[in-house]
């Protein structure tokens, strides 16, 4: 009898709960200056196949996937740049995107090599991204990276005109991004590698803080993604992980307008000692499952000038209320009727914006 009135009590609170939910907001946007490659809408796919020896070519690897349209190759200041494999993506109407890292990582600042990067990157005056010195944290500190990128940069302006700008971060390294900005950039990156048994661990907040940060300064690049379904630490499989972590990483690109192209890294990097992404393999080709996933990938970008507040609205009741912090912070707009909510500020009526509800988010139109 004890158990039934306590099941009974559980039923009636369930029944007389208020229904209260968390939404994402979007609000217009003043509309920014466009980078050479952005696209209007939609998101560019690109991937990394040199170093996946299941590859042959691009035209196998898009029979096996899909279309891209980005090819990413990785050097270093001293080696040869890939030239063949740029006009390769040139006759083929793809993007070349160049990963330039140093030659030496005890003393990476290799001012004496960028004129000569430079003119080998312009010889043949093909429009290329150049994604340089990624991970600036893994080099030095802040400051002496900072310097010498803008050095880079004005080296290759002044040298490689056609090089179109990235300057890339690590996701879990993204709290340390005021150190490492160095502001003259064409396009902001982030690269993220989840490794077996790791995946989606705390990736959705620190993407949603990364996109807060720059969404509003130039178009962003996912410019290394990796996501591993083996590894040797523990002789783990996780096949299933990954193909879901594929599935949403790419789904949950339609909340990020901003985020204008994405590039998949594939690499058996198994039998390798080193550092953390070693013995890990991220291959997209060699697991059916992993393969599968990737085939079905559905990515679908918000149309016209949106930025994604970093809170949400809170619904409760049928009723909507917008956070204070989106009004006055992010949207900088007026409000006439403030609510308080488990402690938070909210806000039931706005000034000068239209508050509609569509597609499972919060939309705010200029009036």
């Amino acid at each position: 009898m004890k158990r039934m009135i306590f099941l009974l009590m559980i039923i009636l609170l369930c029944a007389f709960t208020k229904k209260v939910e968390e939404i994402d907001i979007y609000y217009e946007g003043e509309e920014r200056q466009k980078s050479t490659f952005e696209p209007e809408q939609e998101i560019q796919l690109g991937a990394f196949i040199k170093e996946d020896t299941q590859i042959e070519s691009m035209e196998q690897f898009e029979k096996m996937t899909r279309k891209h349209d980005i090819y990413g190759f990785t050097t270093t200041l001293k080696e040869e740049f890939p030239m063949m494999d740029i006009l390769e993506c040139y006759v083929n109407q793809k993007i070349p995107l160049l990963v330039i890292q140093p030659s030496d990582r005890n003393h990476p600042f290799e001012t004496q090599y960028l004129e000569e990067a430079a003119k080998k990157v312009s010889q043949y005056r093909i429009p290329l991204l150049v994604d340089f010195y990624p991970n600036g944290e893994d080099y030095s500190n802040g400051e002496d990276y900072k310097k010498y990128y803008q050095k880079a940069r004005e080296v290759f302006r002044k040298n490689a005109p056609n090089a179109v700008f990235i300057w890339t971060m690590a996701i879990e390294n993204i709290e340390k991004w005021k150190s490492y900005y160095p502001e003259d950039v064409d396009w902001i990156g982030l690269s993220i590698y989840e490794n077996g048994g790791e995946q989606g661990k705390n990736i959705e907040q620190m993407l949603e803080r990364w996109y807060a940060i720059f969404q509003k300064q130039k178009p962003l690049i996912l410019s290394q993604v990796a996501v591993s379904h083996y590894s040797e630490k523990g002789s783990k499989y996780t096949e299933k992980e990954a193909s879901d972590e594929i599935i949403r990483l790419y789904d949950s690109l339609q909340k990020y307008p901003a985020i204008k192209a994405v590039v998949y890294r594939s690499v058996n990097l198994t039998r390798q000692g080193g550092n953390a992404v070693k013995g890990e393999n991220y291959s997209i080709v060699e697991n059916k499952k992993v393969l599968e996933a990737y085939q079905g990938i559905k990515v679908v970008n918000q149309n016209g000038e949106w930025y994604k507040s970093f809170w949400k609205a809170y619904q409760k009741d049928g009723i909507i209320y917008i956070p204070k912090n989106v009004v006055v912070q992010e949207v900088k707009a007026g409000y006439e009727e403030i609510v308080l909510l488990e402690g938070k500020e909210y806000v039931k009526r706005m000034i000068g914006y239209d508050i509609k509800q569509k597609q499972g988010n919060i939309f705010l139109y200029k009036q």
